[in-house]
């Protein structure tokens, strides 16, 4: 509750659940339509044809089949948000189960995988996650089903950052263990899974959260690189186009275009138009900036918020009333009577 009433996290949050609730309302009343690749004006001249540039009717200019682009990127964010979203799921739960293993294997295993997940601190995530991926999603794309290629891009996400979260999590139930209340409770007969859940859980939630949160803004930041290294997360299809060059002769070229409009996709298919409509590549690219300033907002708002409540418990005195001396126990002569 007190993560809702810090103005970063909660400015955040609202932002992101506007996005992505707006796509999914937008999906859900959109009407089936043909985009035209010519545009006409009042009295049916042909103005432009697709990409069409920004104006009235199309404010971020429409793609190549004449399709409203702001309507494009909209219903295309429940896609990209959602696999944030399954991703940073995956990585958490499975990081929570992974931290208990780490805590009953023998302590130079977790040593070992210490110091072989140091690596990961320094090399770029982005690198390692293209070169798992694009086996299955460039060079033998091909020979693997859309689901096959999907699940593959979701295992190596969630398995990518899954050694160093496990051994943060361990860590951090490490310490919680050694307190004093949480081996009382051991002394007392409580089970493992107990103890987890009503002792150490509550006091674990604020930092799965944090760490939550930031595996949101790093998993959105990876889709974002692949996306300029031409891999496409969401599916794909080929069209092959066919023009006449110099001298009348036929020139063959093929295009790729994102099946779910995912923002990385979008980024992918439009870049060779770059130049000619920069606004293709320019609005997905903010899309992912702006989403990830409002995930930086919400990690912002639950540090504020920890170290707040933090300095309020650091503040707190405990006062202690001294107890009224019975009248029993006071001298005769300090009551003025005379004892002979």
């Amino acid at each position: 509750m007190r993560y809702v009433k810090q103005p970063f996290f909660l400015c955040g949050f609202l932002i992101l659940l506007i996005i992505l609730s707006g796509s999914f309302i937008f999906s859900a009343i959109k009407e089936p339509s043909t985009p035209s690749k010519l545009l006409y004006d009042d009295s049916g001249t042909i103005i432009d044809h697709a990409p069409f540039k920004p104006n009235d009717e199309y404010p971020l200019g429409s793609d190549q089949d004449g399709n409203n682009y702001l309507y494009v990127l909209v219903e295309g964010a429940k896609y990209t948000l959602g696999l944030v979203m399954l991703v940073t799921l995956g990585r958490m739960l499975l990081s929570i189960f992974g931290a208990f293993v780490l805590l009953i294997v023998p302590k130079f295993i977790k040593r070992i995988l210490s110091q072989l997940c140091n690596i990961f601190y320094f090399a770029p995530l982005s690198i390692f996650a293209y070169l798992l991926i694009a086996p299955v999603l460039i060079v033998f794309s091909w020979s693997y089903s859309d689901l096959t290629q999907f699940t593959v891009t979701m295992i190596v996400l969630i398995c990518l950052t899954l050694p160093i979260l496990s051994l943060q999590i361990a860590d951090e139930i490490s310490i919680l263990s050694k307190e004093e209340y949480i081996q009382n409770a051991h002394l007392l007969g409580g089970g493992m899974i107990h103890i987890f859940y009503r002792h150490i859980l509550p006091c674990l939630s604020p930092k799965l959260l944090l760490l939550t949160v930031q595996q949101a803004g790093q998993t959105l930041s990876i889709i974002a690189h692949l996306a300029f290294l031409k891999i496409f997360i969401g599916g794909f299809h080929e069209i092959t186009y066919q023009t006449t060059g110099p001298s009348n002769t036929e020139i063959t070229y093929i295009r790729t275009f994102s099946d779910s409009h995912e923002w990385g996709g979008l980024i992918v298919q439009n870049w060779p138009a770059y130049y000619a409509a920069p606004v293709l590549v320019i609005a997905p690219v903010c899309c992912f900036v702006v989403c990830i300033i409002a995930i930086n907002l919400m990690v912002s708002g639950i540090a504020r918020a920890d170290q707040h409540s933090y300095k309020n418990i650091k503040r707190t005195k405990t006062l202690i009333v001294p107890e009224a001396e019975s009248p029993s126990f006071v001298p005769l002569k300090d009551r003025g009577v005379n004892a002979s």
